[in-house]
């Protein structure tokens, strides 16, 4: 292996990043550029002269560091990038003070890359970067589906005072009762016509969707008649507004559902087909977890995958005390969120989960942490499965 004698680190802004550069002592710190490509073009005239011994270390921040670490990869630099949680606690670890700049991240980058460039260089991520961007659908799709949650739950809200009758009686969000609450957004504006000509106007919304209305419409005038909700017509403007938010937030989910198949069965077709043999795991939970771990082969054990999703227990010890606590939970949160549906679906589905699930309860541990200790042994098994190439027997 190549000896490196330069390390730099790198602390990433939104709009700036912040560099200090070690040989052995500090010859650059605190120096900041621009995030754009004046500031680039200088960083690299800073560091071409020492390109070919060099290691550069940048915090992942999201999506912020990404043009950057673009640009040093199509310039020929070696440069990695490091987990925020090891660096912070290294950050700990070292700093006398808890003072914190983006000038002291960026030397404490430095030290750790010095520290760990061995190591960082065995899991250079240059050639990961390109099926990394499936994690950001992937994400974002989580995020609709969170602001689709949280709308639905502000049409319940306002229709509590419109319509308060209507919510357990039918289902509020598909096409055709959206349609109908667009235009009929309050007991008040229903009850405000003939039942006749309601049932007509519901009846040529739905024909203009090219399907019939599978909702008991003279049951819904029934309750519009009896409601106890009285004319509000400011209300009545915020629930179309959103009724619209949401049928955009629908539209947004499928188009970027689409971009995740696709980008999915372009870069991890043989991973995806493994993780579905497996009982209980679907093709959408396979895309999610495949899309945080990228690469098994970045883990060298099992235990290192683990550790990754945060499912590694913590152990307390003290001489001849020991004990085993709760999961760290120091890992990737989505990961972990996902492999916990999967192990519940896991071991409905599959007598091999359920048999090792039972057999948690059988040792007196709760469901949590009989769903935890199923969550790990899915992992292990996917470990396996994802390293040998080969499908669930």
């Amino acid at each position: 292996m190549q000896k490196l004698s330069y390390t730099c680190g790198i602390d990433i802004a939104k709009n700036s990043f912040t560099v200090a550069i070690k040989n052995g002592t500090f010859i650059v710190k605190d120096k900041t550029f621009s995030m754009d490509r004046e500031g680039f073009d200088k960083f690299d005239s800073l560091m071409k002269d020492f390109k070919e011994d060099s290691l550069i270390g940048i915090e992942s921040t999201g999506i912020y560091h990404n043009n950057l670490f673009d640009f040093l990869g199509n310039k020929g630099y070696s440069s990695v990038v490091v987990n925020p949680y090891m660096v912070h606690q290294f950050f700990k670890f070292t700093s006398n003070k808890p003072t914190k700049t983006d000038m002291k991240d960026a030397r404490t980058i430095c030290e750790f890359v010095e520290l760990k460039k061995d190591e960082l260089v065995k899991e250079n991520q240059q050639n990961r970067d390109e099926k990394d961007r499936l994690k950001y659908l992937v994400r974002e799709k989580e995020e609709i589906t969170h602001r689709i949650a949280q709308t639905k739950t502000e049409i319940r809200r306002i229709l509590y005072l419109l319509f308060p009758e209507i919510e357990n009686k039918v289902g509020l969000f598909g096409e055709e009762m959206r349609a109908l609450l667009f235009e009929f957004s309050s007991a008040h504006k229903i009850r405000s016509i003939s039942k006749n000509d309601f049932i007509k106007k519901v009846n040529k919304l739905t024909v203009n969707k090219g399907r019939g209305t599978r909702v008991n419409l003279e049951k819904i005038y029934e309750l519009a008649c009896s409601s106890i909700a009285q004319d509000h017509p400011s209300y009545e403007e915020l629930l179309k507004m959103k009724f619209k938010r949401l049928a955009f937030l629908f539209e947004e989910r499928e188009h970027i559902t689409r971009l995740i198949d696709a980008s999915a069965d372009k870069d991890f077709a043989k991973e995806i087909e493994i993780l579905i043999s497996i009982p209980g795991v679907g093709r959408e939970s396979a895309i999610y977890l495949i899309a945080e771990i990228v690469d098994i082969k970045r883990f060298p054990h099992w235990k290192k995958l683990v550790g990754f999703c945060g499912l590694d227990p913590v152990i307390k010890q003290s001489g001849k005390f020991r004990t085993n606590c709760k999961i760290s939970k120091r890992g990737n949160s989505h990961a972990r969120r996902i492999l916990w549906i999967m192990a519940g679906c896991a071991k409905r589905r599959s007598p091999y989960f359920r048999d090792y699930y039972l057999k948690k309860r059988a040792e007196g541990k709760s469901y949590r942490e009989a769903v935890i200790a199923t969550s790990t042994k899915l992992l292990r098994v996917i470990y396996a499965l994802l390293n040998k190439e080969r499908r669930f027997q």
